[in-house]
């Protein structure tokens, strides 16, 4: 039994042995992490400059992409191929370019020495120690940026919705939450309600920043929090798609005016979620709805089609016991889409 219970006491200590995930030289020592952004693509893609110094371990510096409208990946295009030598579209890897630990050292020591201001500054310190990165963003095409002014007094970002959706009149704000204490970007069209949350920044002191940058239907929020006695500085870029958002906005107004009866109404919200985001599928199934609820059965099979090639998941768990679609329910096509083997029995309602 001793050579067993030996065993057990190694296996039992292995945890003891491996090296804490906080190491002990970390102890007192600052962490910092921030994000800058130095430029946008005609896409909204952001060129993004990042300084990591955590862990007690030497600071990193790098040149990342992040990717706006085309959604994130591995692989990004440039905007701009001439600007690298060649006809073609050219691929880049998510990290552009890494500095040298030397040169991380003096940006992470210029960050730390204004590190208590409440706004971004890695992005003026990187011009200055750094200017490889801000040259290899402008050389594959993502122009510098300042971030977009709020109206003075309001604090709201005014912009125009989609022009299929009637190009209605929208604002963007940032507004505090208290527990968890965060930063939330919302978009509101101003008819009431909260608004539509866009991205949520989680804060652990006072509030750095906020900026916001548009770019072609995507804002990128750049925000977080600090304190001191250890510091711990963290400010990232937040991505946000108008156009999700505001299909999302509509579709909130569509299921109220469906709440209160009144069809032709929420037939309208729902449309206007649709040409703000084709691809929304909650927008699509509730416009799939409310045309079976008017009579409108091709139109309501066409739209039920549309939401299930983008989620058919989704579609058959909201649709398979939904009464709005009783009256299609033994059509063979619509069966199918709600994921239904057989028809309903005559007489018999589906269960709840």
């Amino acid at each position: 039994m001793r050579p067993l219970a030996l065993l057990l006491c190694v296996l039992g200590c292995a945890e003891w042995r491996m090296p804490p995930t906080f190491p002990e030289r970390a102890a007192g020592r600052p962490v910092v992490h921030e994000q800058a952004l130095l430029g946008l693509s005609p896409q909204g893609d952001a060129a993004v400059a990042e300084l990591v110094e955590a862990d007690g371990s030497e600071p990193h510096l790098e040149l990342r992409i992040f990717a706006g409208l085309a959604g994130l990946g591995t692989q990004y295009a440039t905007p701009h191929a001439s600007a690298v030598g060649t006809a073609s579209c050219v691929l880049c890897p998510p990290t552009l370019l890494v500095a040298s630990i030397d040169r991380a050292r003096i940006v992470a020591q210029k960050l730390r020495s204004v590190a208590g201001r409440p706004q971004p500054v890695l992005a003026a310190i990187v011009a200055v120690e750094w200017p490889e990165a801000m040259l290899r963003a402008a050389q594959l095409g993502y122009a510098p940026r300042l971030p977009a002014e709020p109206e003075p007094g309001s604090g709201l970002w005014h912009i125009r919705g989609a022009a299929g959706a009637g190009a209605l009149p929208l604002a963007l704000r940032v507004s505090p939450m208290a527990d968890p204490p965060a930063l939330l970007l919302l978009l509101s069209d101003g008819l009431g309600g909260d608004g539509i949350e866009l991205a949520r920044v989680l804060m652990t002191g006072d509030v750095v920043g906020p900026q916001l940058f548009l770019q072609d239907g995507v804002a990128w929020l750049l925000a977080g929090s600090v304190r001191a006695d250890p510091l711990r500085r963290t400010v990232g870029l937040h991505r946000a798609m108008l156009a999700r958002g505001e299909a999302q906005l509509h579709n909130a107004h569509g299921l109220e005016d469906y709440a209160a009866g009144e069809l032709d109404a929420a037939r309208r919200e729902f449309g206007r979620s649709i040409a703000a985001d084709p691809s929304y599928v909650d927008g699509l199934y509730n416009a799939a709805a409310a045309a079976a609820l008017t009579g409108r059965a091709e139109e309501a099979v066409e739209l039920l089609a549309r939401a299930a090639s983008v989620d058919p998941a989704r579609v058959q768990v909201l649709g398979r016991n939904d009464q709005d679609f009783k009256s299609l329910r033994r059509r063979p096509d619509v069966r199918a889409l709600l994921g239904l083997r057989r028809p309903p029995p005559e007489g018999i309602p589906p269960p709840p």
